[in-house]
């Protein structure tokens, strides 16, 4: 028997598929990752062509036959859009949807925390003034968290020490540790870069416009962080290349 799952989704990938199809990867809030198909998306004059895109946040009306997925309708919430007219909005927020990808599975329940980061960082590129960089930084940190690793930035994660001066954070385990501890696997990070970090991890999406930070402060963290996931998950994020 058929079954028809109707859920919220924001698309964060879109393969073409035949000639005119598009297989579409939805992050939902209730039932994790599901692929579905999306028939005639292609056509010129598609009705649901807006529903293949990248970033579209809508309610889909999916027919499940089997272990597959096919979209019935869909219904737009809100537009992302003007994320694509942006190169560097683009980037990162092509980044957050491939981190998205990478971190998730088909059939896991228990998605909702990454995908509404997610959409709070899509609402933060389109209608804030905030730092797309510190939105991306922002939502790598909740997707560590996500993933069971949240940084832990008060003392040495090893030996418990305060911390005085040089910091390092090993890009394997994502612990930032003193000086004693470092290891081959660590990087040094600059105590400006250290306290933005820290600021940012108990900084609501709202709130991230309020925060002052160097462009190159925001380097040397996506840096760290993009080393730290990889080390973590031997993942490389391709858009991350494009920053």
């Amino acid at each position: 028997m058929n079954q028809e799952i109707i859920t919220k989704a924001i698309v964060i990938k879109s393969v073409p598929y035949k000639d005119n199809d598009k297989i579409l990867t939805l992050l939902t809030p209730d039932h994790g990752k599901i692929s579905a198909s999306l028939r005639g998306a292609n056509k010129p004059k598609a009705k649901l062509k807006f529903a293949g895109q990248l970033f579209c946040f809508a309610e889909f009306d999916l027919i499940q036959f089997g272990s597959n997925f096919t979209v019935k309708t869909v219904t737009e919430i809100e537009s992302f859009f003007d994320i694509s007219k942006d190169f560097q909005k683009l980037s990162i927020g092509s980044s957050i949807l491939e981190i998205c990808d990478k971190i998730t599975k088909e059939g896991e329940t228990n998605c909702y925390p990454i995908f509404l980061s997610t959409l709070k960082a899509l609402q933060t590129l389109v209608f804030s003034s905030t730092s797309p960089k510190l939105v991306l930084v922002k939502f790598m940190l909740d997707a560590f968290k996500f993933c069971g690793y949240e940084l832990t930035m008060d003392r040495c994660k090893n030996c418990g020490a305060k911390f005085n001066g040089n910091i390092f954070m090993n890009i394997e385990t994502g612990a930032f540790v003193c000086p004693l501890c470092k290891t081959e696997e660590c990087m040094n990070i600059s105590l400006g870069a250290f306290n933005i970090i820290k600021l940012v991890s108990n900084t609501e999406y709202q709130n991230l416009k309020s925060i002052t930070v160097h462009e190159h402060h925001l380097d040397e963290i996506l840096i760290l962080l993009n080393a730290n996931f990889t080390g973590k998950f031997e993942i490389i994020i391709k858009s991350l290349k494009n920053l």
